[in-house]
C-alpha cells in the first residue's frame, strides 16, 4: 500500500475544499438548515461539476466525502455519490448511472422504505426486491419527510408505485456494504476533524485565571483522545478504500473497521470538543451541535459502530 496521496489526488482534495470555503461556510449551513428541503441541491451539482460523480476509485470518493464531511455540507453527497453511484455503477444500470454522473439525477438508495436518507430530494429512489435492483422515479413514489435530529440530513418515508428493473441486485448491495460503508466513514473522519479543529482553536484563545484552557489537563487529555480517534479512524478509512480498489481479501474486514472507528471517533470528537468549550458549547448559536447531530446521524447510517464490531468478530471467527 503507497500511503502517499498522488499529485492528482492533492489537486482533487483542494479543488473540493476551495468550494467548500467558498460556498459552504458555517453561515450557508446555517441557512440551508433552516430551509424546507434542509439540503443545497446546486453545491451537490457544483460537486458533480469538479468531478466527484465520475471518480476513479473509493481512495477519491473517500477524499472528496472527507471534505464534505468537514464542512458538514448539506448536500446528499453521501447518500448519491457515495452509496448510489456505487451501487448503480455495480448492479450494470448504466442508463441512471451516466445520468447520476452528468448531474441530471440525483439517485437514493432505499434500503429501508421508512427511513430513507435524503429520499426527499431524490430524484430516483432505488429499491432491492428479490435479485434485482428496481429503479423509481420520485414521481413514481409517494414520499412523506420525516423530523430528523440532524436537520442538515433529513429522512423520508418512501413507498413505490411504479418503476422498473436496471440492474443486480446482489452486486449493488455487495457495493454499498463495501464502497458505501467507507464513504460514509469518510465523511464521518471530517465531521471530527471540523470539531476539533474548533475544539483547538478555542482550547488556545479561551484563558482562565490568566492561562488559556489548553494548558489544563482537564481539557488537554480531551483534546488528545479526540485527536488520537480521529486520527485512528482516518487511517483505517483510507486503508479500507485502497482495500477496496486493490481488491484485496480484506476489504470487507476493513470496511467495518473503519465504520466502527469513525462511527465512535466522530461522536467522541464532537462531544468532547463541546464540553471543551462549556456552557456555551450547550447553545443554538453555537456550531457545535452541528458537528455533533452530523457525527450521529452518520454514525447511525449503513450500521452502528456495536453492529460492524459484530460484523468484524464474524468475519475473523470470533
Amino acid at each position: 500500500m503507497d500511503v502517499t496521496f498522488t499529485a492528482e489526488q492533492d489537486a482533487l482534495r483542494a479543488a473540493v475544499r476551495d468550494l467548500l470555503a467558498d460556498r459552504c461556510g458555517i453561515d450557508h449551513v446555517r441557512d440551508v438548515m433552516e430551509s424546507e428541503t434542509g439540503a443545497d441541491l446546486d453545491l451537490y451539482r457544483r460537486l458533480v461539476e469538479v468531478g466527484a460523480a465520475e471518480l476513479p476509485g473509493a481512495l477519491e470518493l473517500g477524499i472528496v466525502l472527507e471534505e464534505c464531511g468537514r464542512a458538514v455540507a448539506p448536500t446528499p453527497a453521501v447518500s448519491a455519490l457515495g452509496i448510489a453511484v456505487p451501487a448503480l455503477e455495480a448492479a450494470g444500470a448504466d442508463e441512471l448511472l451516466a445520468a447520476a454522473r452528468g448531474g441530471e439525477a440525483i439517485p437514493v438508495m432505499a434500503l429501508d422504505p421508512d427511513h430513507v436518507v435524503e429520499g426527499h430530494v431524490a430524484t430516483h429512489l432505488l429499491f432491492v426486491e428479490g435479485g434485482e435492483l428496481i429503479a423509481a422515479e420520485a414521481a413514481q413514489c409517494e414520499i412523506a419527510p420525516l423530523a430528523t435530529m440532524d436537520l442538515t440530513r433529513r429522512m423520508a418515508r418512501v413507498r413505490r408505485n411504479g418503476g422498473s428493473a436496471v440492474g443486480d441486485a446482489v452486486a449493488a448491495l455487495r457495493a454499498v456494504e463495501r464502497t458505501g460503508t467507507v464513504a460514509v466513514s469518510h465523511e464521518l473522519v471530517g465531521v471530527g476533524q471540523i470539531a476539533l479543529e474548533r475544539g483547538l482553536a478555542h482550547a488556545k484563545g479561551r484563558e482562565q485565571f490568566g492561562k488559556p484552557i489548553g494548558t489544563y489537563q482537564a481539557v488537554s487529555h480531551r483534546l488528545v483522545d479526540s485527536f488520537i480517534a480521529v486520527e485512528c479512524a482516518r487511517s483505517l478509512a483510507y486503508y479500507a478504500a485502497w482495500a477496496i480498489d486493490a481488491d484485496t481479501p480484506d476489504a470487507d474486514l476493513a470496511a467495518s473497521q473503519a465504520k466502527a472507528s469513525a462511527a465512535e471517533g466522530a461522536v467522541l470528537a464532537a462531544r468532547h470538543v463541546l464540553q471543551v468549550h462549556g456552557g456555551i458549547g450547550m447553545t443554538w448559536e453555537a456550531d457545535l451541535h452541528l458537528f455533533l447531530k452530523r457525527a450521529h446521524s452518520g454514525a447511525a447510517l449503513l450500521g452502528t459502530a456495536s453492529q460492524h464490531r459484530r460484523r468484524i468478530a464474524d468475519l475473523i471467527g470470533v
